[in-house]
């Protein structure tokens, strides 16, 4: 069956008036889309302010998540807010005792994590975070590949990229929800001509190294094809948000603003169509009534 690979800008708008569940609150994803960008801008005003600790409390708590609920995340970053308000603070004891209250769950392996990201960007950096950003932004075609916070154990681009995604637009921690929703609409046919790059691997799990690579570069190219000011963390909001809330692991495809024009929603609606069709032949050969063998 020959199919067309969707228009990104008018899959992106029409996903913009979906509404969609997130920490028990229900907004259209344009709303959602909104309040991210406005984060980014906050955030971004305390790196100009130079609001070094605060910006810590942002960056920090992304790099403990490892799997587990953003709520946990939340609980991080609300004890580094209570217990860490000054550079005499950033001591191992103050770390260990925010991850106890937080129940973060891998105690001495965060406290090792903070104390190596703190020191790159304490005593290496001298808090230079406007530098950090700057650098990180300049080198997003290849994902900042020579970032040291990628050398501290337990870090790897999927978290780093959640850190950098709330000063940086053109990150994002690319999960199962926008990898699911990239495939059904088959953007990764978008993505052949991104191969020249020896380290990438075409592929949909961003639990391996070389796809995640290649589904950071899918959606910089993504967002340059949509147009309108869709930067790559606007598209992941978008189907991040869409893939919790109508395509998910069961996908609500009777009930899609993209389902015309989705190569997988086409196909599963014309099976649907077949089955109903079998099923009225069916019922006309027998006049409508059940026979038992």
């Amino acid at each position: 069956m020959r199919f067309e690979v969707p228009d990104v800008q008018d899959v992106v708008t029409r996903m913009l008036q979906v509404e969609a569940d997130f920490e028990g609150k229900t907004r259209e994803i344009s709303q959602w889309l909104e309040e991210h960008r406005a984060y980014i801008e906050q955030n971004n005003q305390l790196v100009t302010a130079g609001e070094h600790i605060q910006v810590l409390h942002i960056f920090l708590p992304n790099l403990l998540i490892r799997g587990i609920s953003g709520e946990a995340g939340n609980r991080v970053r609300k004890e580094l807010k209570k217990h860490v308000k000054e550079d005499v603070h950033l001591i191992p004891d103050t770390y260990r005792q925010v991850l106890k209250n937080a129940g973060y769950r891998w105690g001495q392996a965060g406290v090792q994590v903070i104390e190596d990201v703190v020191q790159i960007f304490r005593h290496d950096d001298k808090w230079n975070w406007k530098q950090y950003f700057e650098e990180a932004d300049a080198k997003k075609e290849t994902n900042f590949r020579e970032d040291e916070v990628l050398r501290v154990k337990h870090i790897g681009f999927k978290l780093r990229d959640l850190a950098l995604s709330d000063f940086n637009e053109n990150y994002a921690a690319i999960d199962r929800h926008g990898v699911r929703v990239i495939t059904r609409l088959s953007f990764l046919n978008y993505g052949f001509e991104l191969l020249e790059d020896d380290n990438i691997g075409m592929g949909t799990e961003p639990g391996n190294k070389e796809n995640y690579l290649f589904l950071h570069r899918l959606v910089l190219h993504l967002s340059a094809l949509a147009g309108d000011g869709f930067s790559p963390s606007d598209l992941d909001q978008v189907f991040w948000h869409f893939g919790r809330s109508r395509c998910g692991a069961k996908p609500q495809c009777g009930d899609c603003p993209v389902v015309e024009i989705c190569p997988t929603g086409v196909g599963r609606m014309r099976k649907f169509r077949r089955l109903l069709d079998a099923a009225e032949e069916r019922i006309q050969q027998t006049g409508g009534v059940k026979h038992n063998a």
